[in-house]
């Protein structure tokens, strides 16, 4: 392959000991811990286990990770309840199970764990998709130190020729599904040929794929070989195929397992629509669909609880060569609130929980009741360029509203009425990082790599951050929003009252308290704000049709390691764009068998919902610079590119709204668990909010946590 460069095969994926050193802000954290509830607290944060578990196999030592790759698989090691199952006949051996060069799991942190016992977790999500974070199999690659590099995953290698526009991976020979059929590049291109690409199909092609103003080709070489062609340089594939730990928010790769779901697809099946394939697609909704991932879904009461048990399939080991993960099963059950939740971890019905967030005001009883729990609370960084966030909607479908929206006075008055330091104060306990205007992630790389990244994180970060109510009232002076019936609160320029309407999923108890402070802010200033709790099912539903006023983002914009990756937040891409989701859904169809159709209807009455972008609207220069940007093999270049966008924010912004950046959240894991990390274990402290990264699951690995007394 003389045309191509940098192949990179690496069977053992080992996350290299590049750590941060503890911030003064972690030890601030644990001094105010022990301050609040000091009487409760007779001990570390994480105490001992007082008998070291059993390992399943101690592995060997060795410096060689091919070596150590091959040894993994002479010596493969299996959970006892799928030995007795071989035993049985019930399932093939475990050399028939696993690939030829299966994937070796080696953190810093970990020891070798032993078989057995239940991961009990607890959502407040009806549709249980958020345990699609503690899933990573489906990824070709997967992040390592903290997402500030990329490692093998369901490939084992990969490469790339000279300007990046071809890129060939190389998946593990021998890979099954977790009914035991074989995965292939068929399924890969079937999420591609027949889903993604597909103009029928609901789903929308990722942005990734469609560089130079064309969606990228796929061919497969031979059964475990595809190349992913673009009509230009396309540089950031490898992190965005590192993205998303099982489509948690995107279908931003497959694979689908074919062999199952044609069988409801219109092109290989009788049926007319595509109504019964959405259903079957999902894992999470569907106990019979096939996975890749360390659990597969055995059963599933809507609304209540979900069962998932090991997948005897799975094509992990870790360094002695035992099949992962250690745990059997996974329990996940609904909880109507963060009170049901805390009490379940208090019983005991909890043993593990990272999401949904637990509010920072909790920490004291959580404290308080660790001994009696028998748990530990640890806390992991968010890692959001401003907590909580708030999208103020572009695509209001208000005219009057829409119109006010659309002008820098509202929006930075909306910004310099927020008290940033009493949000620190009340929901934070004084805890976090700068007060942000509403900022992506200061752990983003961009920020991180060049003086100028430095300078324009900052400046993005305090434009509009001032607490100045009078500003803020002199502001909405300017454009007319007045009080003109006398009733207390500003009307719209045309004499129409204003009403203010915060949406956010119910159950999400933890910003709930945050909201409330900013409709007191923004009341402070003569606006009609209110709260509004939402069922869960209804927020997508909400946010693609852009039919809010502000949408609240509990976790805040965390983005990931690399801004040009999820552009959600960057320039509102997609139907699930930040603030402009119909100009989001618009840049999506470009370049698809969508544009320009369906031109006749409503934007609303499109599928998906979708607008044009004026070419004097800010969003269009955001998304003309994003094209070039992620088509720009020169990375100084490209990061000019992306400033270019970032500086539209900062002046004619702000189109988010943050609170306080980086705060910590909450996790809690029973004694018994172990090789679950602390904050300090992992690069960059945890980075919690971020989907694009996928926490737990795409950084500190749920198959490698064991339980034992």
């Amino acid at each position: 392959m003389s045309d191509f460069k940098n192949l990179k095969e690496i069977p053992m994926f080992r996350f290299r000991s590049s750590q941060v050193t503890p911030t003064a802000r972690a030890l601030w954290v644990l001094l105010l811990v022990f301050a609040l509830v000091l009487s409760a607290c007779g001990g570390d944060q994480q105490p001992a286990a007082e008998e070291e578990p059993a390992p399943a196999e101690e592995a060997a030592s060795s410096e060689d990770t091919q070596e150590a790759a091959d040894d993994a698989m002479m010596s493969a090691k299996e959970a006892p309840m799928l030995a007795e199952m071989v035993a049985a006949g019930e399932l093939p051996p475990l050399e028939e199970r696993i690939p030829i060069d299966p994937l070796v799991i080696d953190l810093p942190w970990i020891e070798i764990g032993q078989y057995g016992g239940t991961l009990k977790r607890t959502t407040t999500s009806t549709d249980f998709r958020d345990t699609s974070q503690y899933m990573y199999g489906h990824s070709p690659l997967h992040w390592q130190d903290g997402g500030a590099a990329v490692g093998p995953g369901l490939a084992r290698a990969w490469e790339s020729n000279e300007d990046a526009s071809q890129w060939t991976f190389y998946f593990r020979e021998g890979t099954k599904w977790s009914d035991g059929h074989p995965f292939t590049d068929d399924d890969v291109l079937f999420w591609w040929e027949d889903m993604a690409a597909n103009p029928d199909h609901p789903m929308a092609m990722p942005a990734w794929t469609l560089v130079g103003g064309q969606p990228m080709t796929a061919e497969k070489i031979d059964d475990y070989t595809i190349r992913f062609s673009f009509a230009a340089s396309s540089p950031l594939i490898e992190r965005e195929l590192a993205a998303f730990v099982n489509g948690g928010i995107s279908y931003n790769f497959g694979p689908y397992p074919r062999h199952y779901l044609e069988q409801f697809h219109p092109n290989y099946s009788d049926a007319a629509d595509y109504e019964e394939f959405t259903e079957k697609q999902d894992w999470w909704n569907n106990p019979d669909r096939p996975v890749l991932n360390a659990w597969m879904l055995v059963a599933l009461e809507p609304g209540n609880r979900m069962i998932l048990e090991r997948n005897p399939y799975y094509y992990a080991v870790d360094t002695a060569g035992n099949q992962l993960p250690y745990i059997d099963r996974m329990e996940v059950s609904f909880a109507e609130n963060a009170e049901v939740l805390k009490l379940r971890i208090f019983s005991g019905d909890v043993n593990f929980h990272a999401h949904p967030h637990l509010s920072l005001r909790d920490l004291a009883v959580l404290k308080e009741n660790e001994s009696n729990g028998d748990y530990r609370v640890l806390l992991w960084d968010n890692g959001a360029g401003g907590a909580p966030a708030w999208g103020v909607n572009w695509n209001n479908p208000d005219d009057a509203k829409r119109a006010i929206v659309r002008t820098t006075q509202y929006r930075r008055a909306l910004s310099h009425a927020m008290d940033r330091e009493r949000i620190r104060k009340i929901t934070f306990l004084g805890l976090g990082g700068e007060a942000s205007t509403g900022t992506m992630s200061p752990n983003s790389a961009q920020f991180n790599r060049s003086q100028m990244g430095q300078e324009i994180l900052v400046a993005w970060r305090e434009s509009a951050v001032t607490y100045d109510p009078e500003l803020a009232a002199s502001l909405l002076d300017e454009i007319d929003v007045t009080d003109q019936d006398g009733d207390g609160f500003r009307d719209l320029p045309d004499g129409s009252p204003l009403e203010v309407r915060i949406d956010f999923p119910a159950g999400n108890t933890a910003f709930i308290e945050t909201a409330e402070l900013m409709t007191e802010d923004w009341k402070a200033i003569g606006l009609n704000a209110y709260v509004n709790s939402i069922p869960g099912s209804q927020v997508g539903v909400m946010t693609t049709n852009a039919t809010y006023d502000i949408r609240l983002y509990g976790g805040g914009a965390p983005d990931g390691p690399d801004l040009l990756t999820y552009p959600a937040w960057l320039i509102s891409y997609g139907s699930g764009g930040r603030w402009a989701p119909l100009y989001g859904a618009w840049m999506a169809a470009e370049g698809t068998p969508k544009e320009g159709t369906e031109l006749d209807l409503d934007p609303r009455d499109r599928t998906p919902p979708r607008e044009e972008i004026p070419v004097d609207d800010p969003m269009f220069r955001m998304w003309e610079l994003y094209k070039q940007a992620i088509a720009e093999p020169d990375l100084a270049k490209r990061d000019e590119l992306t400033f270019e966008i970032i500086q539209i924010h900062i002046d004619e912004g702000p189109f988010l709204l943050g609170g306080i950046a980086d705060p910590p959240n909450i996790v809690i894991a029973s004694n018994q668990f172990h090789n679950v990390p602390t904050s300090e274990d992992i690069p960059l402290g945890g980075w919690l909010g971020p989907w694009v990264l996928g926490m737990p699951g795409a950084m500190t690995y749920p198959e490698v946590y064991f339980i034992a007394e």
